[in-house]
């Protein structure tokens, strides 16, 4: 009896454990990639005027994308980042018409209305599509 729990602990100790799934950070980078698959890369800048936004992807514990006309697109990597969701309501409280960097959001759990994690904007990186690219 002893000889036999022994052969199953070491049977079970000296098993594969069972693989990871990727991290939620390499889900989101991918998920991202895939969105931007046509877009280019272009200079950070501080801050996004609001009126250039026309919606918003929130990538989980990634990026925030503000899409804009014209094939364009700002990408914020915020400080605290792995704390976003995208079932949460992002909520901020802009200033002078413009999203900054160092601006201060709050998050919002869509369903139970409790209040979340609060994260800080990062620079936003400009992306754009190439002219063939477009729609």
């Amino acid at each position: 009896m002893r000889i036999a729990a022994m052969l199953i602990t070491a049977a079970v100790l000296a098993a594969p454990v069972a693989a990871k799934g990727p991290s939620m950070h390499e889900r989101g980078e991918a998920e991202l990639a895939k969105v931007l698959k046509d877009y280019v890369a272009g200079p950070k800048v501080r801050c996004v005027n609001l009126n250039d936004i026309t919606n918003q992807t929130v990538i989980d514990g990634t990026a925030v994308i503000f899409w804009g006309l014209g094939g364009k697109a700002w990408v914020n990597r915020p400080e605290g980042a792995e704390f976003l969701r995208d079932d949460n309501i992002l909520i901020t409280k802009p200033f002078g018409g413009q999203q900054c960097r160092l601006d201060i959001v709050h998050q919002r759990d869509r369903y139970t209305h409790m209040q979340g994690a609060a994260i800080a904007f990062s620079d936003f990186t400009l992306y754009t599509k190439p002219k063939a690219a477009k729609r």
